[in-house]
């Protein structure tokens, strides 16, 4: 009686359940069509200009022109005048109002901080002016 009885055991069912199958394919396809939708919100879309001409450039009033500057220790000037980065969408929006010809210039230095100037842009944008344009101040 030296013979050592080996047990089998009893393994069961090695099947992968399919049950979750379905609702992990209709999460994925959920996610595939939403996304491509939320791209548009993505980045600053601007049209920016191609080659120009002497003649593709328009003359603007002085008096329809606010000019907001950002220097290179981080400084907002609006026409000249400190101002509050939160402060912006107000001032440009009462600008606005008052005269519907304004072209906003946003010119920024070289050496300033590139997010102040992208945070600038959303606050023009925000204050519900259509024409503006960006500038770099030279050296």
């Amino acid at each position: 009686m030296g013979v050592l009885a080996k047990r089998k055991r009893i393994r069961g069912n090695s099947e992968i359940p399919m049950a979750s199958t379905s609702d992990v394919a209709f999460l994925l396809l959920v996610f595939f069509i939403v996304m491509p939708m939320k791209s548009d919100e993505i980045g600053i879309s601007l049209m920016l200009p191609g080659k120009t001409n002497k003649n593709d450039s328009a003359k603007v009033s002085q008096k329809n022109v606010a000019v907001i500057k950002i220097n290179e220790n981080g400084r907002i000037l609006f026409d000249g005048q400190p101002i509050q980065l939160k402060s912006i969408q107000q001032a440009i929006r009462e600008r606005v109002q008052a005269n519907d010809k304004t072209v906003v210039i946003l010119e920024t230095h070289p050496d300033a901080v590139y997010g102040l100037m992208v945070a600038c842009l959303d606050e023009v944008k925000l204050s519900g002016a259509r024409k503006f344009s960006l500038k770099t101040t030279e050296l």
